[in-house]
């Protein structure tokens, strides 16, 4: 890929740190996601900048595979702070992080951390069924079923039970 003035216009929305292992940032137009694009030559199309980086320096990128940050900085084209994974890597990465919409970060969840541990202490205290569970907690029979496994909010079971949990996330 040699687009000049591509390159030219990349170049120019980065702000590079002060030593070779800061992050390089990019200056110009972000998604709402946080990932900086910019217009290829012309055509309507965008791209990805850490992904323009990975390529400028790095290489070309297979196809279905993902440019993640070491970093965590969705601004950053550090080509240093960049590798390729699949999208199951890409996401266990982001699990070992703690970046993941887990528990009460998950807008979606039904449950508050709280409701998971008494969930488990009338489990253990009263030998509810996850069939009553659910109904007390308005969730559905599965869910409880996989809160109690550790499948589903595995910290809280973790806690609990001082085991390693292989959460199903880990399977996807």
């Amino acid at each position: 890929m040699k687009d000049e003035k591509l390159i030219e216009r990349f170049l120019s929305k980065v702000t590079f740190g002060n030593h070779i292992n800061d992050c390089h940032e990019w200056s110009g137009y972000t998604m709402p996601n946080g990932y900086g694009i910019i217009k290829k030559t012309n055509s309507r199309q965008y791209e990805y900048v850490h992904r323009l980086a990975y390529e400028l320096y790095k290489g070309t990128i297979p196809r279905n595979i993902f440019v993640c940050h070491h970093c965590d900085n969705r601004k950053c084209v550090n080509p240093s702070h960049l590798f390729l994974g699949t999208a199951k890597d890409n996401s266990l990465d982001m699990k070992r992080k703690d970046r993941h919409l887990s528990g009460e970060k998950n807008s979606v969840s039904k449950l508050t951390e709280d409701q998971v541990y008494e969930i488990h202490k009338l489990h253990k205290e009263t030998s509810l069924s996850s069939y009553k569970l659910a109904k007390i907690f308005g969730v559905r029979q599965m869910t409880i079923w996989r809160i109690l496994k550790g499948l589903r909010w595995s910290h809280v079971y973790k806690n609990l039970y001082d085991q390693k949990v292989t959460t199903s996330d880990e399977h996807e």
